[in-house]
């Protein structure tokens, strides 16, 4: 495996490759090692660097739509997304959270890894444009493929994990009527003991045979054949200021459900609505978690929940898995109820006087109470110092097995501490109260959407142009799982946490609500041009050739966070090309047509460690 950037080449090369993967993320990548055992030329272009810089992440920019969120929205989502990535500006990206780079999103990405439930495939009455082209039994051989691919360890995410563990459920049980036990599993990195997975060091780290990757490679516009059949190929450009051109028979759209339709819209050439947009779906039907805060705990009550609903740690094979516990809607009360599928989780809120916070605002020059921020610090040398602990582990100062050995012991014997204190890698807060956040489903909506704006970004092309509103459907969801989940507690006899105004004033409208960062939808699955954008092979309709991989494709959003199943889709993805495209007889990897071919180079490792469960 080769590493260039476009800066590399001279401007207006060619380059030729069996199969182009446009995006470097958890989909991209995977899809790439996938192929290698088949194919010798995949060329894998990234729009960003080798890992997140400012000049790149100037490209993640989104034009919002006016009138979409409240001003508490704002805030919600300054609070929740700016902790992950000191690259997210909420400014620019007032949908989403991207990341350019190596490794896309998993540069920042929470972890949390739960599959689709059996009703997240079916067609519901009440969801509108439910139903995929398949059903669970279709895609759960390869779930257990993409949980080997990301070192995930559960084969159940629900009540008999209990048993599993060898641990027994904690008692007294809300779970009642309408809820259910649900697990989420953190990915971790298999090499570094605090850190999460990322696909860009695990890439790396085992490089397979035949696949470039070309940084800097933002891909502008996708070529067709002359009659618009078949793709042919696409330019990308780099913040070099150069443009090259990729010929390539199979072309596989990895990038995000922001970036995929925004390309596809871009493309007309020889589609003048866009490729694969002759219905007008491109785009439309964007959806997310829409999440917000439903209940509050201080005090003992607070130390209480997060044993309960904290992490918890299991030893096997080898290893230390790691599960956050949770509550979701049970599948008889959706059906019952007319309800979409939603779950519960527990976050940890940072104290006033945390020393780290007060210490990086006095580093940065914007506190606004030197003296007490420089007495949060003074009073917490203890805390710093594990801090710089943990730094060290992180970056690889304290050898590997002794940083495991570490981290797995205070796992099994402290995992809600550990949750508490060490938040994977990152330093150890002072915690005061435990807040309950609840993520919903979000009904397929085609006025959400996804189109061009006149604005442009730092290469020249249109912004997308983001509608996205949680909906009514979504925030009654989140009002209805409020109200049951304190009937639920007061039943089994446990505290309840204090909910918020708008829970009490029974009015979903005044919630502040925020998107997770999962975009999904935008050039979803259908058995019908009519009614999606891709087939259920992920194949953009009326282009032969072209691929959509990832969250883009999904009918329908279910609770869970999406990563796992993308990847799922992603192998399945891979097996279709396999079985319907030549292997190993096509041009040379990354053939050149250009004065002097460059030389190629490696790239160093790089890590980050920006990661909170979420």
């Amino acid at each position: 495996m080769t590493f260039q950037t476009s800066g590399d080449f001279e401007d207006g090369a060619v380059l030729t490759a069996q199969v182009l993967i446009i995006g470097g993320g958890a989909c991209g990548l995977t899809l790439a090692r996938q192929l290698s055992e088949h194919f010798d030329n995949i060329l894998v272009c990234e729009s960003g660097g080798a890992a997140q810089n400012a000049a790149h992440a100037a490209l993640d920019a989104v034009d919002m739509e006016n009138g979409c969120w409240q001003d508490s929205e704002v805030a919600l989502r300054a609070q929740y997304h700016a902790a992950l990535t000191s690259h997210w500006d909420p400014a620019q990206q007032a949908y989403g959270l991207r990341c350019r780079g190596l490794g896309g999103a998993t540069q920042a990405w929470a972890g949390k890894c739960a599959p689709f439930e059996t009703l997240d495939y079916e067609s519901r009455d009440w969801v509108p444009q439910s139903g995929w082209p398949f059903g669970a039994g279709t895609l759960d051989p390869y779930v257990a493929r993409a949980k080997q691919v990301m070192g995930l360890s559960s084969a159940v995410y629900d009540h008999g994990l209990w048993a599993r563990m060898g641990k027994r459920p904690p008692q007294p049980d809300p779970t009642g009527p309408d809820w259910r036990t649900v697990f989420w599993e953190f990915a971790r990195s298999a090499d570094r003991a605090t850190e999460l997975l990322r696909f860009a060091d695990a890439f790396r780290r085992d490089p397979p045979s035949g696949v470039r990757v070309l940084l800097d490679a933002t891909a502008t516009e996708l070529h067709t054949s002359d009659d618009g059949s078949a793709v042919a190929g696409a330019t990308v450009r780099g913040l070099s200021g150069r443009s090259l051109r990729v010929s390539a028979p199979v072309c596989v759209l990895a990038t995000g459900a922001i970036e995929v339709p925004r390309l596809l819209l871009a493309s007309r050439g020889t589609h003048t609505m866009g490729l694969g947009n002759a219905a007008d779906q491109v785009g439309r039907c964007l959806m997310d978690h829409p999440t917000t805060i439903i209940g509050h705990y201080g005090g003992d009550a607070a130390s209480d929940m997060a044993a309960r609903f904290g992490l918890y740690a299991h030893r096997a094979s080898g290893r230390t898995a790691v599960y956050m516990h949770g509550l979701a809607l049970s599948p008889e009360t959706q059906r019952r109820h007319a309800l979409l599928n939603g779950a519960v989780f527990s976050d940890a809120e940072h104290a006033p006087d945390d020393p780290f916070a007060a210490l990086r605002r006095l580093a940065r020059g914007r506190s606004a109470n030197v003296l007490q921020d420089s007495l949060a610090v003074s009073r917490s040398p203890w805390r710093l110092a594990k801090g710089a602990v943990m730094r060290g582990m992180e970056r690889g100062l304290v050898p590997e097995p002794l940083s495991r050995a570490l981290a797995d012991t205070a796992l099994r014997l402290f995992p809600n501490a550990v949750a508490q204190d060490y938040r994977f890698g990152k330093l150890p807060h002072k915690f005061v109260a435990l807040r309950f956040l609840a993520t919903t489903e979000q009904p397929p909506d085609p006025s959400n959407r996804i189109t061009l704006s006149s604005r442009c970004d730092p290469l020249g092309q249109p912004l997308p142009r983001v509608r996205w509103t949680a909906g009514q459907a979504a925030r009654r969801n989140l009002l209805e799982m409020a109200q049951r989940l304190r009937r639920s507690f007061q039943d089994a006899g446990l505290a309840v946490p204090k909910l918020p105004d708008w829970v009490e004033a029974d009015a979903p409208d005044a919630a502040p609500v925020m998107d997770l960062g999962h975009p999904m939808g935008t050039a979803r699955m259908s058995p019908s041009p009519q009614t999606g954008v891709t087939d259920p092979d992920g194949q953009v309709y009326g282009v032969g050739g072209l691929f959509v991989a990832g969250g883009a494709v999904f009918p329908t959003s279910g609770h869970a966070n999406p990563t796992l199943m993308m990847v799922a889709l992603t192998l399945r993805l891979g097996d279709h090309l396999v079985r319907k495209h030549p292997g190993r007889s096509g041009p040379d990897v990354g053939s050149v047509t250009e004065k002097q071919p460059p030389a190629a180079t490696d790239l160093p490792a790089v890590h980050t460690s920006n990661t909170t469960p979420g």
